[in-house]
């Protein structure tokens, strides 16, 4: 086929092999040369491999071949991904050629830039475009899609939008179908990013296998009806992989799929204002408010609700995401179980009556019916987003997949951490993974991490003071308190803060697939609204940080997020075995030492710090 004939399709397969794919990268090609093609439909690849120093080309062109060959090898094969005046080797056939070549190597955006690039220059002429993606995910707040290992490097969500606007998007064409073989690609907010430069978004919310896309049956599915609507194609591509996922079945894989009409976000983005309806309605339903003094939720109830919502809801990722059709049921229902318990009780109590119509009138039936009503309108969106012709689950674990998932973590996320280098080229500015998710285009303007901040406000513990005791009350005269009464046992310590530091370069290093939770426990200046006012802010001293802090029994809370139990106290502050141990004078009310006081003869944080570990833990352990 010459390059001025016009084609139905072209259709760019980026295979990012430069990792632990590149084997599955050359089982993809294979594929690709099995198919038998028609004169309209041209199939173009880019194979980056795991190797440095490539020992063939790049570009693959499958078929409409742009030039004449000889066909000892069925495919042309170009090379764009180092310089070709030199390989790092040496050149013994020409000797004026040896010396030091040093090799270059394009980043993973500037790969897919070029490749895009080539594409479009040979057939600028297509009716239409599908881009694939083949290589690791996710892209969202996270530093692994399409990542390569030599040198290794990532693209961001930022980066993609800026690649694909180089030839489509805005007055130019866009693309039919972008497709993402890379793990939780089908995001709100990559689907949202992406809006002006594709019509449909295909791909996974959850895991994907390396061999879950039958490449040569996915081309045959475009060929057969080149001409057919770019609807009906994407869901015809679903049905070739649903049918390949089928197989993996007997090994008990679960999966899922969808086509998501991101061509409607351009057109009219309503769920972007339903969302932020929602968001705005949780922000509310998470508030704190003053109650005698302390930070209590204004509705704990919907809280709970919220609360179970997430934990049923189908996640993805470790619970990094969480499917956003399905959380919106579950809130639906955990609210309407909310009111529905709270009128049984007036029932039992033989009080529906004068008291039901309070309740009517009441402000958390009122948030609660507000919630139900904008999770409604989400899932509305969403069907219209994703409809149910256009999405399937095969095996129990997915089965409550709609299509399109939403960040959704537990506990507010640090790693992983992205570096920007900064104007004066000295120095970086690093920014968390929240940090990173909140500047998304879609989660600024739906107020989606905002909902998260509260979320996680609302939701997190309170550090452990010491141990607590509780025994069941006798006098029920009065329920505000409950049916228990609750005592505490408070750690003897002092509560330091700032002067606990990392003894070794290697305490804050942790594998990041080990410290995922479910769980939002307090961490270093991450304290619940309740322990804020109990927060010390200055190092040796147990005042707590707030005048309202009244309760002088309640002991302080350490900006550590954690308080020393009773064997750590011991450890830190053993006395020596030469010298008496003199009482320590507590602070006035609190049962804690006076600020500043410590054991004589004990040893200090400070000294902890300063003398080595074995050293400091021996005569800390010595009587």
């Amino acid at each position: 086929m010459t390059t001025n004939e016009k084609t139905k399709w072209t259709i760019m397969v980026y295979l990012a092999g430069d990792n632990d794919l590149t084997s599955h990268c050359v089982n993809v090609l294979q594929q690709l040369e099995a198919v038998k093609y028609r004169n309209d439909i041209c199939v173009l690849a880019c194979f980056e491999a795991n190797t440095p120093w490539p020992k063939g080309a790049r570009y693959v062109v499958v078929n409409c071949k742009h030039r004449k060959v000889k066909k000892v090898l069925n495919w042309e094969l170009h090379n764009d991904l180092i310089t070709p005046n030199g390989n790092g080797s040496s050149d013994f056939c020409n000797h004026q050629k040896n010396g030091d070549h040093s090799m270059h190597r394009l980043s993973v955006a500037e790969g897919l830039r070029h490749f895009l690039n080539w594409s479009i220059q040979h057939h600028s002429n297509s009716e239409r475009f599908m881009l694939v993606l083949f290589g690791h995910g996710p892209i969202v707040a996270g530093k692994t899609f399409l990542a390569a290992e030599n040198p290794s490097n990532f693209l961001r969500l930022e980066d993609l939008q800026n690649v694909l606007g180089d030839h489509f998007g805005g007055d130019k064409r866009r693309l039919s179908i972008l497709a993402f073989q890379n793990c939780v690609m089908n995001g709100i907010e990559t689907a949202y990013e992406i809006r002006n430069h594709a019509d449909y978004l295909m791909g996974s919310q959850g895991l994907v296998l390396a061999m879950g896309w039958p490449y040569d049956k996915m081309i045959e599915a475009v060929a057969h009806r080149p001409t057919a609507r770019t609807k009906t194609i994407a869901r015809n591509l679903l049905k070739v992989c649903a049918r390949n996922m089928l197989d993996f079945t007997i090994m008990d894989r679960s999966s899922e799929q969808a086509a998501c009409d991101v061509a409607s976000l351009r057109h009219s983005p309503t769920i972007r204002t339903a969302l932020r309806r929602l968001s705005t309605a949780l922000i509310k339903a998470t508030a704190f408010e003053m109650d005698t003094g302390q930070r209590v939720l204004a509705f704990p109830q919907i809280c709970d609700a919220l609360r179970l919502a997430r934990l049923e809801a189908q996640s993805y990722w470790c619970e990094m995401f969480v499917d956003l059709y399905d959380f919106c049921e579950r809130l639906i229902k955990k609210c309407n179980d909310l009111i529905k318990t709270q009128n049984m009780l007036l029932k039992q109590l033989k009080l529906n009556g004068q008291s039901t119509a309070s309740l009517l009138n009441s402000d958390l039936l009122r948030m609660t019916r507000h919630v139900i009503r904008c999770s409604i309108r989400v899932m509305n969106e969403i069907k219209e987003l994703v409809p149910s012709t256009h999405s399937y689950y095969i095996g129990s674990e997915l089965q409550y997949s709609h299509g399109i998932s939403i960040y959704f973590p537990w506990t507010l996320p640090v790693a992983p951490y992205f570096a920007k280098e900064s104007r004066n080229g000295k120095e970086f500015e690093l920014r968390t993974a929240f940090e990173t998710y909140s500047k998304y285009s879609f989660v600024r303007e739906s107020r989606w991490a905002e909902f998260l901040m509260a979320f996680y406000r609302a939701t997190l513990r309170n550090v452990r003071r010491g141990n607590r005791t509780f025994s069941l009350k006798q006098d029920l005269s009065k329920l505000d308190g409950g049916l228990v009464d609750e005592r505490h046992e408070v750690f003897r310590a002092a509560v330091l803060t700032s002067d606990l530091q990392k003894s070794s370069p290697d305490t804050g290093r942790s594998d990041g697939d080990l410290t995922l939770t479910v769980k939002n426990y307090p961490r270093r200046n991450y304290l619940s609204p309740g322990d804020c006012p109990r927060k010390i802010t200055e190092a040796k001293s147990v005042k707590p940080g707030s005048k309202k802090f009244k309760d002088r029994k309640s002991p302080p809370v350490s900006a550590l997020g954690w308080n020393f139990p009773t064997l750590v106290r011991e450890l830190i502050e053993k006395p020596n075995h030469h010298r008496k141990q003199k009482p320590v004078p507590a602070a006035a009310g609190n049962g804690q030492p006076a600020p500043g006081t410590n054991h004589k003869g004990g040893v200090t944080i400070k000294a902890l710090q300063k003398a080595p570990a074995s050293k400091a833990l021996a005569k800390a352990a010595s009587r």
